[in-house]
């Protein structure tokens, strides 16, 4: 959790807490003396009522002089007492106002201190020391203090080719290998939209990447492999020998008598370079790789094989 303060605020909070303690050491002091001038009350209010039964039983044994000053005594005594019970009283008062003070530079206090759910690292500034910022509502256009970002785990966002979308599942492998300091790392498939865009006919992946080391900096490049589905020894076509009608895929092929056939045909997985046929091509056919517009069905042509059956074994072409 990240946490920025205001330095200027510590003073205040200091010195709520210091009121706070004084007020503690006077509420201390005042109880002290409660109990003190008590004593002293139930000392010399003793001694004027065995005077006065004194007298009572012998009279002019004791001078009403006397009987006067004890009595005196004890009633300013007394009154020392209430006296001593007010001072504590305000005391406890003075402690009540040093906590509501305290609690006003507290809630001040929490207004200096923003607090970021995860640890990160400032990338922007928007606001310098001593300006005024437009107070956070739910009105968008708010200004914000600072950008942060999370850098110990990167998340890499990577558009995924429909033929491959359904094959990408929660916690699967992807070998991230940045381009900027030329370094690969092991991310993991977190979340995907499951759904295509239909502008590309891609998915949204998105790979959470370690970066325990800080090597990598958010807004790098990198290139992607997913460990998805693998199907050795199918049978594939080169991308260019494709064609594509919206959800429809088909080649051309030459038959036996070297004459072109439109072939309509159900792809699978796709890379960069070949396609998966699953249906509408045996092992053997001849299919014609690249500038498919010059050629129609029922055309004559002349085969020749290409390097990409020679280079690969597959599908022959022209």
């Amino acid at each position: 959790m990240a946490v920025l303060e205001v330095p200027e605020l510590d003073a205040q909070v200091q010195g709520a807490n210091a009121g706070i303690r004084h007020s503690n050491d006077e509420i201390l002091r005042a109880q002290n003396e409660v109990a003190s001038a008590e004593a002293d009350h139930a000392a010399l209010h003793v001694a004027s009522r065995r005077l006065q039964q004194a007298a009572k039983a012998r009279p002019g044994l004791i001078a009403q002089q006397e009987l006067d000053d004890t009595l005196a005594k004890d009633r300013a005594a007394e009154a020392e007492v209430e006296a001593s019970k007010s001072a504590l009283s305000a005391a406890k008062q003075q402690l009540d106002v040093s906590k509501a003070s305290q609690s006003q530079v507290e809630a001040l206090s929490d207004y200096s201190r923003i607090t970021a759910p995860f640890d990160g690292v400032i990338t922007w500034r928007y606001a310098d020391t001593g300006a005024l910022v437009q107070a956070g509502t739910s009105n968008t256009n708010a200004q914000p203090v600072v950008r942060l970002a999370q850098i110990n785990v990167l998340r890499l966002r990577i558009p995924v080719p429909e033929s491959l979308a359904a094959t990408v599942h929660d916690g699967e492998l992807a070998d991230v290998h940045v381009q900027a300091t030329d370094e690969h790392f092991t991310g993991k498939v977190t979340r995907f939209t499951d759904a295509l865009d239909r502008s590309t006919h891609t998915m949204q992946v998105e790979v959470d990447v370690p970066n325990e080391k800080l090597h990598l900096a958010p807004g790098m490049f990198a290139d992607v492999v997913l460990q998805v589905q693998n199907h050795p020894d199918v049978l594939t076509v080169p991308v260019l020998a494709v064609n594509r009608d919206g959800n429809n895929s088909s080649v051309l092929v030459v038959n036996n008598d070297n004459r072109v056939e439109l072939r309509q045909i159900r792809t699978g997985l796709e890379d960069a370079a070949s396609v998966e046929v699953l249906s509408g091509l045996r092992d053997g056919d001849r299919v014609i790789v690249g500038n498919l517009s010059s050629f129609q069905p029922g055309q004559l042509v002349d085969p020749k094989l290409s390097s990409f059956a020679s280079a690969s074994g597959e599908a022959g072409g022209m």
